[in-house]
């Protein structure tokens, strides 16, 4: 049996863009059971924090367990990836420190793919 997968993405949002890994778009292609980790660089973790993440079909059983972690500077989302080809949508949601509000993004997206024999 293999061991899990992981994909780390840096999160930076400016000027109201939502930036992966310098992106403004993030796609992910995941072939195996994946950990996805995204991290809030260091400027944006100054004013904001993870406060959850909106399914766009919260019952695909390709979500596993998704957590906020160090001081909800991080996001993670576990894609269980049942060995179909099919897409996880999703919203991140920041919060500003010390507001109430709530900034949501327009991706990311999961493409779950079998792998090419």
């Amino acid at each position: 049996m293999s061991s899990d997968s992981k994909i780390n993405v840096i999160v930076t949002y400016e000027q109201s863009t939502f930036l992966y890994n310098g992106s403004p778009k993030c796609q992910l292609v995941v072939q195996q059971n994946t950990s996805i980790r995204f991290k809030l660089d260091s400027a944006t973790a100054d004013n904001y924090r993870f406060a959850g993440v909106i399914f766009d079909n919260p019952n695909d059983p390709d979500i596993g367990k998704v957590s906020i972690k160090n001081q909800a500077t991080e996001l993670k989302i576990k894609d269980t990836y049942c060995q179909h080809a099919d897409e996880i949508s999703f919203r991140i949601v920041l919060t500003p420190l010390n507001t109430h509000e709530c900034i949501v993004s327009p991706d990311p997206q999961v493409l779950n793919r079998p792998p090419q024999k």
